[in-house]
């Protein structure tokens, strides 16, 4: 008899997600942490959860602890263009999204895993190597805590939650495919920062150029930038006094006099595209960052995390219990991650840093003042349906009639890469 039901490898947002529902399933399940303390937490992580993800967050029963620890709820998200501000309907049915801070939102996540039965959480125990049947199909892991001590465990199915560097992945030479990204990020948070644009947060896509506002916990407000690379210069340079510029050149950017900075910058200069086939063994799936590290600018690692991990617990919970065979199974889970896929391949174009395409500015000009295409672009900003939300031939044609459409007097149209980081006062604001 196997030790366990499942072995999850990190206990993250992915690793306790999984847990928690195969725990739930009334399964045995090893949740293996490398890290001693149950503070324990992800530093270089934006923690906002796109409202794509909301549904899984209520059937999971986590939507309300995370607000009782201070979670920042925002039912909808300003878009600056340099047409004026894209800001959906309050009536058009966009689920909110969430944002907790890594340092809340970990230990909760593992406090909720551990306490549900069936879950024995085993903090301190890194992984050393994978046990494998004579087939090349995995059966377990052995785990060290500490220098000496070595311990064996088996599963029906090993899941590898452990991030973007994978140990599990490395371990079972599953191929990895990288891309390149253009953008480097940097953020901040500020106590008493003011937002002057519309909605609970602003994201400005300034040509190659991005930029986020948004709420977090404890009142706090989020600043995030994510330059080209060619500005990289600028930022090594004076980093602290190259953010002040760019965010202070924002239109309509939040008023920061007076605001405290409460964190240093946090972020990166080279953040990758990497991924890798969820499914790529007999009894060993991956989750989360694992199987896919997409482009951070859009914000839908966290969420990816939640989902994949509900995914493969929908999937496979039931043949785990009932000692079928999985291979059915986690086709149900592949094709399930097929939705992460269609996303991901737009991100790793879109993280080339190339200037906005004829098409995008046509959409994000008529998503100004058409509320049936604010409210797509939305649903697919969201991840809360699948790309055609968006990409399809209906909003194309929109977006085309009304980039013919006359301006309205006053208003010009500048070339996507001129004056990448305008200066405040060339943003117009929505008044309807």
């Amino acid at each position: 008899m196997d030790d366990y039901d499942v072995i999850i490898v990190g206990a993250s947002i992915a690793g306790c997600t999984a847990a928690t529902a195969y725990g739930r399933a009334g399964l045995r399940v090893a949740l293996v942490e490398r890290h001693r303390s149950p503070q324990a937490h992800k530093t270089l992580c934006g923690h906002f959860v796109l409202g794509g993800t909301h549904g899984v967050l209520q059937r999971l029963d986590f939507w309300q602890p995370m607000v009782t620890h201070g979670a920042a709820v925002t039912s909808g998200l300003g878009v600056w263009t340099e047409h004026g501000w894209i800001v959906p309907r309050p009536d058009s049915a966009i689920p909110p999204a969430i944002s907790l801070r890594r340092g809340k939102l970990d230990p909760l996540l593992r406090e909720i895993a551990a306490a549900t039965p069936g879950v024995d959480l085993m903090l301190g125990h890194r992984v050393v190597d994978l046990l494998q049947d004579h087939a090349g199909g995995v059966r377990g892991v052995v785990t060290a805590n500490g220098q000496a001590e070595r311990t064996e465990l088996r599963a029906r199915l090993v899941v590898g939650a452990d991030g973007h560097h994978s140990t599990v992945a490395r371990l079972a030479e599953v191929p990895e495919d990288q891309a390149p990204n253009e953008r480097f990020l940097f953020w901040t948070y500020y106590e008493g920062a003011t937002m002057n644009g519309p909605g609970d947060g602003q994201v400005w896509p300034v040509g190659r150029d991005v930029a986020v506002c948004i709420r977090v916990d404890d009142g706090l407000t989020q600043v995030g930038v994510f330059p080209a690379k060619d500005r990289l210069p600028e930022f090594t340079a004076e980093r602290q006094s190259a953010f002040d510029r760019f965010v202070g050149r924002l239109p309509d950017g939040p008023s920061l006099v007076g605001a405290r900075r409460v964190s240093n910058l946090i972020g990166t200069t080279d953040y990758p595209c990497i991924r890798r086939d969820p499914t790529p063994r007999p009894g060993l799936v991956l989750i989360g960052d694992a199987a896919t590290a997409s482009d951070p600018v859009p914000a839908v690692g966290c969420g990816w995390a939640f989902r994949s991990a509900a995914w493969l617990a929908d999937a496979t919970a039931e043949a785990l219990a009932q000692g079928r065979d999985l291979h059915r199974a986690l086709r149900g889970y592949r094709r399930a991650h097929r939705f992460i896929d269609a996303y991901d391949a737009l991100g790793r174009r879109e993280a080339l840093a190339g200037p906005p395409s004829p098409l995008q500015r046509a959409v994000r000009a008529a998503a100004v003042s058409d509320p049936y295409v604010s409210r797509r672009l939305a649903l697919f900003a969201m991840r809360a349906a699948p790309p055609s939300v968006l990409l399809n031939p209906t909003v194309m044609i929109r977006a085309a009639v009304a980039s013919r459409a006359p301006k309205p007097r006053g208003m010009r149209t500048r070339p996507a890469d001129q004056d990448r980081v305008p200066s405040r006062g060339r943003g117009r604001r929505r008044t309807e």
